[in-house]
């Protein structure tokens, strides 16, 4: 399963947010994801993809500005192996 199609995916079930307005480039502050938002879009994406992140992986997101960069992010610390088809 692609990571950046279901993290797009969450944001705009989660968000409302028109899946046009969301791309790589999207910052979150102009998507309106505050850290609440940011940890219920993240349960989603595990959902999703059938995946448990890491603690450590979860801890960087606050430094992520962009959709690209929280992809980026979860990838690195998921690996492409352990992405699957969700439930």
């Amino acid at each position: 399963m692609d990571l950046d199609a279901v993290l797009r995916e969450s944001i705009v079930k989660i968000c409302g947010v028109p899946a046009d307005q969301v791309s790589p480039a999207s910052t979150l502050d102009d998507l309106g994801i505050d850290s609440l938002t940011a940890a219920e879009i993240i349960t989603d994406v595990e959902i999703r993809a059938g995946i448990e992140l890491p603690m450590d992986v979860l801890r960087g997101l606050g430094r992520m500005r962009t959709v690209g960069e929280v992809t980026a992010h979860l990838q690195a610390g998921v690996g492409p192996a352990e992405v699957h088809s969700g439930p």
